[in-house]
């Protein structure tokens, strides 16, 4: 674009202009320096399409815009109102807004640390928690919906906060409305992502299929309308607050996985492996080669299978006797308890017993139990 002010940027100001026309001139000469880029901005990602009405497209009309602007900024209302906001609240009417803005404010909190679980966990149980939190945000929506947001906007917590907030936060806020139509789209993605991880680790979990596919379908309907009705803050800020946790914690637990598959065996069971570099048992730092199993009489059980909490079965290697050389050798692995007991070694020329190092190796093995255990009462 060669000229400073495009046609398209000049009149989307002037209704801006109009709309803000109540407050002093000088505020309203700021504003428009301040959200003036950002048109401009607009305007030239447009191209030769930069109309007024391409521009309404994407921002939305400049009577919102400058609704939201005046809403960030914490400038007085226009002196007419409409039905929202235009009367002061009674003492009743008060207390319902206070309800209903702080059952949104604990309920986003709750809202997050659920999804962060549930996308860490991947554990639709940790689902069960919304049937607390759920009915409590919808009845504060409905709330809001059917009084308008006038009495939370005169809240004193409420204008204390935006009266603490910079008036430049309205181009901020404009600026993030060119990014709510494809944030919506991502929410919806996300619940359809995060329900299919859900269901192929848990069939269980297709029961709460349903509730995901209704967060998904309130993202892309309530989303979008947010930026101009404000009622729908009580639904599209859990929605984003709830995706977003939910998301945080996938990335958790994907990266924890990564690294799972990258430095463990999938039938690895500890850190510890033995000699030949396959998972090992171990009872603290010590290998065990041998377990033995006795029932409540003390008598020894025999071809007894060992598996895991989760169904796997605990393989370690199997050691026997190589026939030709007398040498202990591994005759694979297996999950089958007790394995013979190998007594290895061997005799000198004089009789005298030399261990490994014999100049006459023997190797025996042997199904009986070397030990008898007292099996207490």
């Amino acid at each position: 674009m060669s000229t400073p002010n495009p046609p398209a940027v000049r009149a989307y100001l002037a209704r801006v202009r109009t709309a803000l026309a109540d407050l002093p001139a000088a505020e309203v000469d700021e504003i428009v320096e301040d959200v003036r880029p950002h048109l401009l901005e607009i305007a030239e990602g447009l191209g030769d399409r930069a109309t007024i009405e391409a521009m309404t497209e994407q921002l939305g009309s400049p009577e919102s815009y400058a609704a939201e602007v005046r809403a960030a900024g914490d400038y007085p209302p226009p002196p007419a109102e409409g039905t929202e906001g235009a009367e002061k609240p009674t003492g009743s009417r008060r207390a319902g807004a206070r309800l209903a803005l702080w059952v949104l404010v604990l309920g986003v909190g709750a809202l997050a640390l659920v999804g962060f679980a549930v996308g860490r966990e991947f554990d639709a149980e940790l689902l069960g928690m919304l049937v607390l939190i759920v009915p409590a945000l919808a009845a504060a929506g409905w709330y809001v919906w059917s009084r308008g947001t006038g009495p939370v906007a005169e809240l004193p917590e409420v204008r204390r906060v935006r009266s603490g907030a910079s008036r430049r936060a309205g181009s901020l806020a404009v600026h993030l409305r060119t990014m709510a139509p494809a944030w919506w789209v991502l929410c919806a993605v996300l619940m359809g992502l995060s329900a299919l991880l859900l269901v192929i680790r848990s069939s269980t979990a297709i029961l709460v299929l349903p509730l995901f596919v209704g967060i998904a379908a309130l993202a892309l309907w309530a989303g979008p309308r947010s930026r101009t009705d404000r009622r729908l803050l009580w639904a599209s800020v859990p929605v984003s607050v709830f995706v977003f946790a939910v998301g945080s914690g996938m990335v958790g637990y994907l990266a924890d996985s990564l690294e799972d598959s990258t430095s463990e065996s999938p039938y690895q069971y500890t850190s510890n492996t033995a000699y030949d570099g396959e998972p090992g048992l171990y009872y603290g730092d010590e290998e065990l080669e041998n377990l033995y199993v006795f029932d409540a009489d003390g008598k020894p059980l025999r071809d007894v299978y060992l598996y895991t909490e989760d169904g796997r079965p605990l393989t370690v290697p199997r050691y026997g006797c190589e026939e030709s050389t007398q040498s202990r050798i591994t005759q694979g692995r297996d999950n089958r308890f007790p394995r013979p007991h190998i007594e290895q070694g061997g005799y000198d020329d004089e009789g005298n017993y030399n261990g490994y190092n014999a100049y006459r190796p023997s190797c025996t093995e042997s199904d009986e139990v070397p030990f008898t255990a007292a099996i207490p009462k």
